[in-house]
């Protein structure tokens, strides 16, 4: 064996890249991103970087990639970039093999070769000079692993296999005797993946397709979907490689109900078989094969237990695969993919919450004058208003937030489902009719009315489960779900965040954010706080009700929780001291010489120290406001989710963060 080019390096200069020998068929395709070689944990590593930008690439977010003359030119024009790179995905049909350590320094094979020799399509010498990559044209079975290591006569060479979600580095360093484009070699992909993971089959004799009843099953069930196409009808066409998964139908008998049906409601463009059996593998991840065989299956109640498929991989991988965190919906709060309860005391105004959240992803504007969020489609599905109390309140909503109404027409949706009373388990179905990656956000409100028929709240297992269903819709409909739901009874400002919340302690547990309202000791007023999972603990914050929406008030102190025990109050000195407090005449002019300097200090520290002198944390409330109307302190603010500070100096307006 003899590369065109031996003399491969891990970071290959311009003159040294051969871009005239890239095939073809992968130049016409826009999945190209530059990479760079970096050390992590003491093991070289390649980081995909988008080549718009200069930043970070994800081999999941198509807006990081480019076509190949930028990606080159980002690469000529950038020192510290290695090299470019190809990502296969779902849509194409690409795959590719990985085999490393497999040559020596002369370029012939140590182990590997039987492998290569088996593909008829082009081939190349990975960066290193010690590995080779295959690529072609196919998809990787439903049984195929992405890794396996032990190879050659010191057992540390592996072979990789992959057709989505994955970069190949590129190099043009093509193996002489290899073709110069992709070919097609799924046969020999699948021959590859049997040697590498066996399976046993069993007896797969059956009856002839034509005779196969669950056919026109499968066929009938194709006709009853009621899906809207948003593009390229891939979504429809998924739907329809589930049904056939759940039907039960080969490959073959699977392609010709699809093309029967496509006869019947074309989709927007014409899809290859590649395509289509690709769509099929996918399908066999979520959905039971065989399903369409349970009585209750055309009631909806389709099984919720998807394949499961160890995906064990090393750690390195884990980290280059993912090098940064998903992306934020509310900053602070929560992102792409993640669950988020708001939990609050009946009759609180959670509803009236929710819209106000659901209006701000809709807009982009801040959440509670605090939470930056990232404008998205919201969809709400309201279990508990009328169709005509929900039209009345949005736009009291959107008025009190300055929003106009016609600008939330085409990304705030509502679907008032009462009466219709459907469960998590249902909307499978209903879920089944969106196009992944359409809404950003969905909102269940209120959680208790979506859960099924003798769940039972307070058991973890089936809370649990119902989280657990929760997570597979957002990973397919890549969207997050927001659950609105009520505080247990009893004293909630005793208790820490993650144990307010009717049911189960899981419930806490199993989301990514929990947020709850409690009631502070002003009249008219909540403490929102909350347990986050990738963010960093954020501030509790002071919010006041002003009709028809909660809005922040940060002269409030947090701390200052309302106690459902009557009559039971803390203790704070002697009766004595109390009484000679109270006594002593306390003005703002007090205020600020006694509990204020020119140090900014934390105002909720500030009015604690002035409530415990007083006697009376409302008096100093009061003061502190008087004091800052007269000039006598003031105000430093240093951002969202920061506390405010009080000094007898100005903030400088130039100052951003303190």
């Amino acid at each position: 064996m003899q590369a065109t080019d031996p003399e491969t390096t891990e970071s290959a200069g311009i003159a040294e890249y051969p871009i005239q020998n890239i095939p073809p068929s992968l130049r016409s395709v826009p999945q190209w991103v530059c990479w760079r070689s970096v050390d992590r944990d003491g093991r070289p590593t390649k980081e995909p970087i988008d080549p718009h930008s200069g930043r970070l690439a994800k081999t999941n977010d198509s807006s990081t990639w480019s076509d190949f003359d930028t990606a080159w030119r980002h690469f000529h024009s950038s020192p510290g970039t290695s090299g470019i790179g190809f990502v296969f995905t779902a849509d194409d049909p690409f795959a590719g093999v990985d085999i490393d350590d497999c040559l020596d320094e002369a370029g012939n094979y140590i182990w590997g070769g039987d492998i290569i020799s088996s593909f008829d399509t082009y081939v190349e010498v990975s960066p290193s000079g010690t590995g080779v990559k295959v690529f072609l044209k196919g998809f990787k079975p439903s049984f195929a692993q992405c890794r396996k290591d032990g190879f050659g006569p010191l057992m540390v060479g592996k072979v990789e296999v992959y057709d989505k979600g994955r970069f190949f580095t590129v190099t043009g360093q093509r193996l002489s005797d290899s073709p110069t484009d992709v070919q097609d070699c799924q046969g020999s992909l699948e021959d590859l993946c049997e040697q590498l993971w066996p399976q046993n089959h069993g007896d797969t004799s059956s009856q002839p397709s034509d005779s196969n009843s669950a056919f026109d099953d499968c066929l009938a069930s194709l006709l009853k979907l009621k899906i809207s196409d948003h593009s390229d009808g891939s979504h429809r066409l998924f739907v329809s490689c589930c049904r056939c998964v759940e039907h039960d139908l080969s490959d073959d008998d699977a392609m010709r109900c699809i093309r029967q049906y496509a006869g019947v409601r074309p989709f927007p463009k014409d899809w290859t078989d590649t395509q289509i059996a690709k769509r099929l593998r996918d399908a066999e991840k979520i959905c039971k094969r065989g399903e369409a065989s349970n009585g209750d299956y055309e009631n909806g109640n389709r099984s919720e237990d998807p394949k499961f498929t160890p995906q064990i991989r090393p750690v390195g991988e884990l980290l280059s695969d993912f090098p940064v965190l998903r992306d934020p919906i509310i900053d602070g709060l929560l992102r792409v993919g993640e669950t988020m309860n708001v939990i609050a005391p009946p009759k609180l105004g959670k509803s009236w919450l929710v819209l106000d959240l659901a209006m701000a992803v809709a807009t982009g504007r801040d959440w509670l004058d605090a939470y930056p969020t990232h404008q998205g489609n919201v969809l709400l599905l309201d279990n508990e208003l009328h169709a005509e109390t929900s039209s009345d309140r949005i736009p009291r909503v959107a008025w009190a937030r300055d929003i106009p109404v016609e600008s939330l027409n085409q990304s705030m949706f509502i679907d008032n489902l009462r009466g219709r009373l459907p469960d998590i388990n249902s909307l499978r179905s209903y879920f089944d009719t969106f196009k992944p990656g359409f809404f950003k956000l969905i909102i269940l409100d209120a959680f208790y009315r979506f859960m099924p028929k003798d769940t039972d709240e307070n058991s973890n297992g089936n809370v649990t489960d119902l989280y657990n269903t929760l997570d597979r819709y957002a990973s397919e409909l890549q969207c997050s779900f927001v659950l609105v739901h009520h505080a247990s009874k009893g004293n909630q400002s005793a208790k820490s965040v993650t144990d307010v919340g009717a049911g189960a302690g899981s419930q806490s547990r199993a989301t990514d954010t929990h947020l709850v309202l409690r009631h502070h000791q002003e009249p008219g007023c909540v403490v929102v706080d909350a347990a986050v999972r990738s963010w960093p603990p954020i501030e509790p914050r002071c919010l006041r009700w002003s009709f028809p929406a909660w809005h922040t008030d940060d002269l409030l102190e947090p701390k200052d929780l309302k106690s459902e025990h009557r009559g039971k109050t803390r203790s704070t000195g002697s009766k004595s001291e109390k009484k000679k407090l109270a006594k002593e005449e306390w003005t703002a002019e007090m205020f600020a010489e006694r509990f204020v300097c020119q140090e900014p200090q934390r105002m909720t520290t500030v009015r604690s120290r002035a409530g415990d002198a007083m006697g009376s944390q409302r008096k100093a409330k009061e003061l502190q406001q008087e004091a800052v109307d007269l000039g006598l302190i003031h105000l430093w603010k240093s951002g969202a989710n920061q506390p405010v500070r009080l000094a007898t100096v100005k903030q400088p307006s130039d100052e951003d963060d303190f």
